[in-house]
Parts: C-alpha cells; structure tokens; sequence
C-alpha cells in the first residue's frame, strides 16, 4: 500500500468513526442501590455520596459482582467474558485497598466490616481495527467502556455509608486499548483501564476519610 493510499484509509476510518465511537453515556438508575437520594452529582461522569463514617471502617467485604444490563439478541460478549470482567473488578478493587499497608479484605460480612455491593450496568467493546491506529484512537473511535453502580453498606445493618454511579469510556492515549491477549486486541482492555481508575479513586477517598492521604 503506498502512502498516500495509507492516509486516504486513514482518513476515510476517520470519518466513520463518529459512527463507531463505543462511549458510554451516562445509565439510567437500575434500583441496585439501597438508596439513591443522596447522590450528587461530582463530574461529568460520576455520582457520589458518603457519609463520615466511613472512618469507622477499616475491614471490607466484596460481595459478588453483578451484571444488570441486557445484551442484544446476537450477544457482543460471550458469559466467559463478563465472567472475566467481575473478577477483574474484585481483582483489582481488592489490590487497591491492601497495598501498601492498607486495609483488610474478609471473605465474608461481619462485626465492624463494611461490604461493596457493584454492579456493571453497561458495557461496550474496543474495537481492535480502530484502537490500533494513533490516527483513529485519539478521535474516541473505537474505544469501549463501562458502567457500574455501587454502594458500601455495614455489613450486617445494611447502613449504607457511600454509594456511586460512575461511567467511563477507554483513554485516547494509545496504551491499555491496545493490549493484545492471545495474538488478538481484548475487547474488554478499555473497560478495565476504567475500572483500575475507579479501584485507584477509591482508594483514594477511603484514605482520605482516615485521614491517610499521601
């Protein structure tokens, strides 16, 4: 292919794009959450509450992850996948909130532990063709993402003591969209940049409320 049939290629994946941007818009309310009455909106892409006491609760539980939106009649991730991405989530989160002389993670509720309830509500794929081009991915074309709601709740009243809505599509940057698992481009790499983000800001703001930022 000569260059300039390179560029024209370019271009014409360019001006596709706007049709093909995989960008999560905000959800609509699912009824997960125990109460939504609180939340205030924080960015353009968040919903957030908490409550100070917070502070109260350095032990945590991580309940099974779950999934609430529906797929279309032909399925754009297989149930290995979405198997993948709940325990990437709990992966994550869990690898957040111990390191670095953090805080414990139970296998279960209890006296004095807090439990994150989540659930994805949405999710679109990376698309390979178009994450692999600088030209393309720095237009949002191709890049996939995900929603969640969730709560953090005592684990035995079931009080709860913060809760969000968050929502994200993949980075421009070329990075994390084009990570390549078995000779392909994972069609969940942009989904997980977003979710290692949301693990690394709540952390951040469990920190904060014990008064433990860096």
């Amino acid at each position: 292919m000569t260059d300039y049939a390179y560029r024209s290629w370019l271009a014409f994946l360019m001006i596709v794009a706007v049709g093909a941007c995989a960008t999560v818009d905000e959800p609509e309310q699912t009824g997960f959450l125990s109460d939504y009455s609180k939340l205030e909106r924080d960015t353009d892409n968040r919903w957030i509450y908490s409550t100070a006491k917070t502070v109260d609760y350095s032990k945590f539980y991580i309940e099974p992850v779950a999934v609430l939106f529906k797929q279309k009649e032909d399925p754009e991730f297989s149930p290995d996948e979405l198997e993948e991405l709940k325990t990437y989530l709990v992966v994550r989160l869990t690898k957040r909130l111990t390191e670095d002389d953090g805080y414990e993670v139970m296998s279960g509720p209890g006296p004095g532990v807090a439990s994150f309830r989540m659930a994805i509500t949405d999710v679109d794929a990376s698309i390979a063709a178009l994450n692999m081009s600088v030209y393309t991915r720095v237009t949002g074309a191709g890049l996939g993402g995900i929603a969640a709601e969730g709560e953090i709740v005592d684990s035995m009243s079931g009080e709860q003591l913060a809760a969000a809505i968050r929502w994200g599509s993949g980075s421009r940057v070329m990075g994390r969209g084009t990570q390549v698992i078995k000779g392909e481009v994972s069609k969940l790499a942009d989904a997980k940049g977003v979710i290692d983000n949301w693990a690394k800001d709540i952390r951040k703001r469990i920190d904060k409320a014990h008064d433990r930022e860096q």
